[in-house]
Order: structure tokens, then C-alpha cells, then sequence
């Protein structure tokens, strides 16, 4: 089956998402969300990290760790070292809950 025969995946808000390339297969490689969520995550990003305060290095982080669910209560700043401990925090299986408590 060719890539234009494969209907294209849909963003959280029901809008088709772009492609943004292939696989050396020749498989779509599909965005996580489509343009006009993307903007809108971008745009109700912070001047500073939510968890230490810092200002340097920021980054939008998807919460639930879903990057196609870009809904303003999933988005949060974060510096990039916050950012990266909360990834590792939750590669190792202590998610939200875990920061929570801590």
C-alpha cells in the first residue's frame, strides 16, 4: 500500500496532521499534532520554568507525555534540566504521581 492510499492520522482536534517525511522503507513519518495546535501550545508558553523558576533553555513539555495532546492543561514550561529529570523520573516508572508526593 502506497503512503497516498493510507488516510492521514488526525490531531487531537480532529484536523488532519502533515507529513513530514518518510522512513528509509518509504513509510510516512507523520507530525504529532497539526500546525494550528502546535502554534497555540507554543504561544501560551512561559518566560520561565513552572518547576525550579529558571529562565534559560526552555521548553514545552506535554504532561501526560503525549505529544500530540497539546490542550493548554497538558502543556507546561519547564528549563531543559527540569525538563529532562522529569523524562527520567518517568522512564523509570515514577510518573506525575511520583513528583507529586515528592
Amino acid at each position: 500500500m502506497r503512503t497516498s492510499e493510507i488516510p492521514r492520522p488526525l490531531c487531537n482536534c480532529g484536523t488532519p496532521v502533515e507529513q513530514k517525511g518518510k522512513t528509509k522503507n518509504g513509510f510516512a513519518i507523520w507530525a504529532s499534532g497539526c500546525t494550528n495546535c502546535k502554534y497555540h501550545a507554543r504561544k501560551n508558553k512561559k518566560d520561565y520554568c513552572e518547576k525550579c523558576g529558571g529562565k534559560e533553555k526552555l521548553e514545552l513539555d506535554h504532561i501526560d507525555g503525549n505529544r500530540s495532546n497539546n490542550n493548554i492543561n497538558n502543556l507546561m514550561t519547564l528549563c531543559s534540566k527540569c525538563h529532562w529529570d522529569k523524562t527520567l523520573k518517568h522512564k523509570e516508572g515514577r510518573g506525575p504521581e511520583y513528583e507529586a508526593m515528592h
